[in-house]
């Protein structure tokens, strides 16, 4: 269903059906959920943006039960994509910004980690649900995977192979940093077989990355992608991030064109996300360091990429990723944002069977000890909510900037476009969607809050089938 049809006779008809079901539904008031109108929609749209991903949690599990619910799920084979995730908690410096931070790095921790991580592979080289179904895209993130020895590197990529179903065109991913990422790491990677690397550029500006405890200049980085591209091996993408403090709208684009002067394989272009427990949040709190752009000149910086972006050709992935050449696919990213299930590995790895969401404990020594002792070292197991498959289609479209109304009821046989009517209209008049033909499409605005928009979407869904038990069967 869809709020303007063509045709006197079908328009009758589904404004007939829609009434009905707009009159059958018990529903939450839909005002605390709108958007502010009068204003300017890409920068006040809301009083603030929401900083973490869009989903609704599960119910947690007793730590006597995990483990042996685990192990049941171990047994089931898995149905749609599956992705995989090895956890690197080490960072040669913390950046000002990052909440992941976990463990300096050492030179001699990088082989007992490597040890420990197959080790962990290994324990489910056998079981039925890693083997049942391909591993489209497999991601070493962290941390800085890339402060591993190269030899490390290379041994805990070809192990993720031979442990792992590893689809013909698996995406291979290798996170990290190009400080200290030389030719012989490089080198080590390809004979591991990644296909793809992810670089945390965030700037090109000496001065801001100095701010911001970046290693290196501009120009090392510059340099350090064009040795990695001259291989002529992998996609190469780099992280840009805006809104940092003292950070222009001249700096931005001048780390637009950068990026784009280098004719790499893609881009991501990510806001700045300030939290409070970081180096970074502390520093602004205690007024040592200016504060982040504010919400308008983020969104200004956000609309600047989105042209800068399309200008120059590149094809658009999801709202944050952009692509130049086919190389770049980003299907870790847009599986995981969905409901594809995802093999975790390393201290503080998470990842999900159908739904079932679990984490490694975080604690290194801890990881270490219990991967010794032959077992999973889980510190959480939730149960998937009701409908987790519904809400995680949600997200997956809402990321991509459409959300696809009539595939999501034809495949969940919801009247979702009746449920979601009051947020849908309120939200078009205030010029954040538009909709036609059974899709909903984010405009520019809609896209720079599309957190904001997807958990709303999720939060309203979520009362109105609780309230509503027929809707709900």
């Amino acid at each position: 269903m869809h709020l303007h049809t063509h045709g006197s006779s079908n328009a009758t008809q589904t404004d007939i059906t829609k009434s009905s079901a707009l009159n059958s539904i018990t529903r939450p008031d839909p005002e605390k959920y709108f958007a502010k109108e009068g204003v300017s929609s890409l920068s006040h749209a809301f009083e603030g943006k929401i900083a973490i991903h869009p989903g609704l949690g599960g119910n947690n599990m007793s730590d006597e039960a995990m483990q042996s619910a685990l192990d049941g799920l171990l047994q089931k084979p898995l149905a749609g994509k599956t992705v995989a995730y090895i956890h690197v908690p080490f960072c040669q410096t913390h950046c000002l910004y990052c909440g992941f931070y976990n463990k300096p790095y050492r030179t001699d921790e990088s082989r007992y980690y490597a040890d420990a991580l197959l080790a962990e592979l290994s324990l489910w080289r056998d079981s039925p649900a890693v083997q049942s179904t391909p591993v489209h895209a497999l991601y070493l993130g962290g941390g800085t995977p890339t402060a591993l020895e190269a030899d490390d590197l290379e041994r805990i990529l070809k192990a993720a192979r031979e442990t792992l179903p590893l689809a013909n065109d698996c995406e291979v991913t290798v996170e990290g940093r190009l400080t200290n990422f030389d030719a012989r790491k490089m080198e080590a990677c390809f004979a591991g077989g990644a296909n793809r690397f992810s670089l945390g550029v965030q700037s090109f500006n000496t001065s801001i990355r100095r701010s911001m405890g970046r290693i290196g200049t501009g120009e090392d980085m510059a340099r350090g992608l064009e040795q990695l591209m001259s291989y002529d091996q992998s996609a190469v993408i780099v992280d840009l991030i805006y809104g940092f403090p003292r950070q222009t709208m001249q700096h931005w684009l001048e780390d637009i064109a950068m990026a784009q002067s280098l004719n790499l394989d893609g881009a991501d272009c990510y806001q700045l996300n300030v939290y409070g427990q970081t180096p970074l949040g502390k520093a602004i709190k205690d007024g040592s360091i200016p504060p982040a752009a504010a919400i308008p000149e983020q969104s200004a910086m956000f609309a600047a990429s989105v042209e800068a972006m399309t200008t120059a050709r590149y094809r658009r992935l999801s709202i944050s990723h952009w692509a130049r050449t086919s190389r770049e696919r980003n299907l870790y990213n847009l599986y995981v944002k969905g409901s594809a299930n995802c093999l975790a590995f390393g201290p503080g790895g998470g990842g999900n069977f159908a739904g079932n969401f679990y984490i490694n404990t975080p604690d290194y020594a801890s990881w270490l000890q219990q991967v010794a002792e032959g077992r999973k070292p889980l510190s959480m197991l939730q149960t998937p909510p009701t409908h987790y498959f519904l809400f995680r289609a949600v997200a997956e479209d809402m990321e991509q900037g459409c959300l696809n109304l009539s595939a999501l009821e034809g495949r969940f046989g919801l009247p979702l476009d009746a449920i979601w009517y009051p947020l849908l209209a309120q939200w078009q008049r205030a010029g954040l969607v538009m909709q036609d033909q059974g899709r909903v499409t984010l405009t520019l605005a809609g896209q720079f809050w599309q957190v904001n928009l997807s958990q709303l979407l999720l939060n309203y869904l979520k009362l109105v089938l609780e309230e509503n038990d027929d809707l709900a069967a």
